[in-house]
């Protein structure tokens, strides 16, 4: 059995979560609640009875899940982390939180940003998320295009 303690970041609030997972089943221990899951592929998660489709996106002590339309953020207890929703500030990577559609990109190649500028709006489940600059500096590439659907972790810009 593998137990993982994890803070849960949602607005101001930090809730605790502890996972204790052994060959694709386990428990969710979140605040006073117990929810048995079993992993049913790579996609999809049995929680409580009931079945979610899922992706989970693993950055460094960060773990950026989404499930069932809504996206989470999880920080590793004990660690220390950017509130940038997958982006790497050491690298200027700008990364897609969850699977969904690019609407607009707001820079150009070249363009100077400012940290935590919108750079790039997607949707998905009919909600929109704006993704910020992690630093301040200048767009060196831009992997995506509005209309274009992208997976959850695709890599869209760098900032340098």
């Amino acid at each position: 059995m593998i137990a993982r303690e994890l803070q849960w970041q949602t607005g101001d609030q930090q809730v605790s979560v502890r996972i204790e997972e052994s060959k694709g089943h386990g428990t969710f221990h979140i605040s006073n609640e117990r929810l048995p899951f079993r992993i049913l592929d790579s996609s999809h998660i049995e929680i409580s009875g009931r079945r979610y489709r899922f992706y989970v996106h693993r950055n460094r002590d960060a773990y950026t899940v989404w499930l069932n339309g809504r996206t989470y953020r999880l920080l590793r207890a004990g660690k220390s982390g950017s509130q940038q929703t997958l982006a790497n500030a050491s690298t200027g990577e700008i990364r897609a939180p969850m699977p969904g559609k690019i609407l607009r990109v707001d820079v150009t190649v070249g363009d100077s940003v400012a940290e935590k500028q919108t750079v790039v709006v997607m949707e998905s489940m009919k909600m929109e998320t704006s993704l910020p600059a992690p630093i301040a500096g200048r767009v060196k590439d831009i992997r995506c295009a509005a209309g274009q659907t992208a997976e959850m972790g695709q890599l869209l810009m760098i900032l340098e």
